[in-house]
């Protein structure tokens, strides 16, 4: 899962489950990205900078206070454009149609598979600089 883009990507992560967070900045930060982790999708919204430079947003949907739908909506209304990746064991119809509206690129189910996030990762991620230039928050 080592990106080809000579830059750095930036992933934001955000999850209530402490351990999901470590598991997810291991992964990444061991493929090579720069990642931004969040337990707390209100207090990520609460920093003006949460998603500066950020190629792709992973978020749970289901997390206490706000969900991962609307912490994306609200990131949406500032403009932010980057690639997101939705993860949860609590998909329906319904969520997979909001996510698309938002333009979720892809939606996983828990318990992710661990090569199925890498394979997933590295598709959404663009190839060349050129690209992820066009993709950063």
């Amino acid at each position: 899962m080592s990106p080809i883009y000579n830059g750095k990507y930036r992933v934001l992560v955000v999850d209530d489950d402490p351990s999901v967070l470590a598991t997810y900045r291991r992964l990444l930060r061991r493929a090579g990205y720069e990642v931004v982790t969040w337990d707390c999708p209100r207090a990520a919204l609460a920093d003006p900078d949460v998603a500066d430079g950020v190629n792709l947003i992973m978020v749970d949907y289901r997390m206490p206070g706000m969900d991962g739908l609307t912490f994306l909506s609200e990131l949406r209304r500032r403009e932010i454009r980057a690639r997101a990746l939705l993860i949860s064991a609590y998909l329906t119809e319904e969520v997979r149609a909001q996510a698309g509206n938002l333009g979720v690129a892809q939606v996983l189910d828990k318990p992710v598979d661990i090569k199925k996030l890498r394979s997933v990762i590295a598709t959404l991620l663009p190839l060349d600089a050129s690209s992820a230039a066009g993709q950063a928050g």
